[in-house]
């Protein structure tokens, strides 16, 4: 290369977007395979367990078809740690919502009732519903007609007590709460936890958990010992204990080429929480325990909503989950930053669920990226309040504007990195530096995955997963920029309905690598 092309190089705008992007991509990968080494390894048992009491709360909304599994599965599980309980708590959010639908759904004809213009219906209520349009004769549903046949189904609080009917009265370990206000998640788990009677609020732990939650015996067991390590080394039980998790779908989608998009976009949730969740977590957990290491904020915690274990005493002296923001989980750990609080991020992952149509994971994502526009929100409300300087929330806005821009800039990223790696008339260090930032992203977590779990990939199976983690990383930034544009527009605001984030009616998976 001559000095003249060299000097052309560094003042190419494209060479400085794929070096950067190829530079985040292999620190990404870096980030992996140190998450790999420390994650998930045989032989790092603690000798003794931690008496654990879990007082596991699992709010419910629009979910009947999931509380039969979610009773069988927890309640055996549960009976191994004495003292502790399983809470549901249904709300009367859900007949409100029911009759919104009611009213969206005057006027619609056949054609109009599928899953992807009313993910908040199962597929029985859809069935009934076009009966009861064929029976009537007309084009379009009558408003009585379709409060009707909704009005038919029972809501998620009657199927709990029907389920808790057919069981032991006198089992103090299940409860069933209702909760009557217009909060949404956190509201939920607030009210159940208010209601709470703990024998030690120090040593006991509220788990809040989603319906479709499956952690087995053997997370529940590591989480004991990590526990028992824990008061062995720092003297007394962590405040706060995250679960990650890996995300999986189990190809409910007709479309072979849904199916393809939604494993990758679980897998590339999935790297996420392996090269940035956990790494961000264990760098904020050994700061916070040493308050004098740098001054200033020590980092952010981003706690998420599923596997999320707060000891008693700390979750009432925060005053619990956030309820004036669109979801409670980040902006805990923003509360918990502010107040010090490490975040221990357990050495052990599971398997949660992950969208499994095109609707819900654009709907999903867009619902998650609106934590991140509720940080200013946050700063205002907890500086109101007393709760850090101003130097601190500032920290803490620039470290979230941070990760909510790395987030919006994935798709196009990736997309120039595609671009430029294909294109024909790209020069060749440019060429190089965009293929190394897609090998970085796709290819070589997606092989260091299945390494770490024992499986190592073909070459075909190597190219498909890629493929389907790329397909994944260019559609990531889509649900982001519209919940951006939504918030210039509107600003982030509770919706009428509540979204869920995905309408499993089949037991989840117990296997955590099933779906890997």
């Amino acid at each position: 290369m001559s000095t003249r092309e060299r000097k052309s190089l560094w003042r190419s705008t494209t060479w400085w977007i794929a070096v950067a992007v190829a530079a985040r991509n292999l620190n990404g990968h870096r980030q992996v395979r140190r998450t790999l080494a420390w994650a998930d390894q045989p032989g790092t048992r603690a000798a003794v367990a931690e008496p654990m009491v879990l007082h596991v709360v699992i709010p419910v909304l629009r979910e009947q078809q999931q509380i039969s599994a979610a009773l069988a599965w927890f309640v055996p599980l549960l009976r191994g740690f004495p003292g502790s309980t399983l809470t549901l708590v249904s709300t009367a959010r859900e007949e409100h919502e029911r009759r919104h639908l009611a009213a969206r759904l005057t006027g619609v004809t056949a054609t109009d009732l599928t899953v992807e213009r009313f993910p908040q219906l199962s597929n029985d209520e859809l069935t009934a519903l076009a009966e009861a349009l064929t029976s009537t004769g007309e084009g379009s549903l009558p408003d009585a007609v379709a409060a009707e046949v909704l009005s038919g189904f029972p809501t998620t609080a009657d199927v709990i007590t029907a389920e808790l009917a057919l069981r032991t009265a006198s089992d103090p370990m299940v409860r069933h709460i209702h909760y009557e206000g217009d909060g949404r998640k956190a509201a939920q788990v607030n009210a159940a936890v208010e209601q709470l009677a703990t024998v030690d609020a120090g040593q006991e732990y509220i788990a809040v958990y989603d319906v479709d939650s499956r952690p087995n015996r053997e997370l529940l067991e590591q989480t004991a010992q990590f526990l028992a390590s824990k008061r062995a080394q720092d003297g007394e039980l962590p405040h706060v204990v995250q679960q990650s998790a890996r995300f999986a779908t189990q190809g409910a989608a007709d479309s072979w080429w849904e199916r393809g998009l939604c494993r990758g976009a679980a897998r590339a949730q999935t790297l996420w929480t392996l090269r940035r969740e956990i790494p961000n977590l264990r760098w904020y957990a050994g700061v916070a325990r040493r308050p004098n290491t740098i001054r200033g904020l020590p980092g952010l915690a981003q706690t998420v909503g599923h596997g999320l274990l707060v000891r008693a005493d700390v979750f009432r002296a925060v005053g619990g989950l956030p309820t004036f923001t669109v979801l409670d989980d980040v902006a805990f750990g923003y509360r918990l930053t502010l107040g010090g609080i490490p975040v221990e991020s357990l050495p052990f992952t599971t398997t949660v669920p992950a969208a499994e149509h095109l609707s819900e994971l654009l709907s999903q994502s867009e619902r998650w990226f609106q934590s991140y526009l509720d940080y200013p929100k946050c700063a205002a409300r907890w500086h109101a309040e007393g709760h850090g300087s101003r130097l601190d929330h500032a920290a803490a806005l620039t470290i979230g504007a941070y990760r909510g821009t790395a987030w919006l800039l994935v798709s196009p990223a990736t997309a120039a990195c595609l671009a430029l790696s294909l294109g024909p008339r790209t020069r060749l260090p440019v060429r190089a530096a965009a293929a190394t930032a897609l090998w970085a992203a796709t290819i070589a977590p997606a092989r260091a995955l299945a390494a770490a779990e024992g499986r190592p990939l073909t070459a075909r199976e190597t190219a498909v997963r890629s493929a389907e983690t790329l397909a994944g990383l260019l559609l990531k930034s889509v649900g982001p920029l519209t919940a951006l544009g939504r918030w210039a527009v509107t600003g982030t605001q509770h919706t009428v309905l509540a979204p869920k984030s995905n309408r499993r009616t089949t037991p989840s998976t117990t296997t955590d690598r099933e779906f890997a």
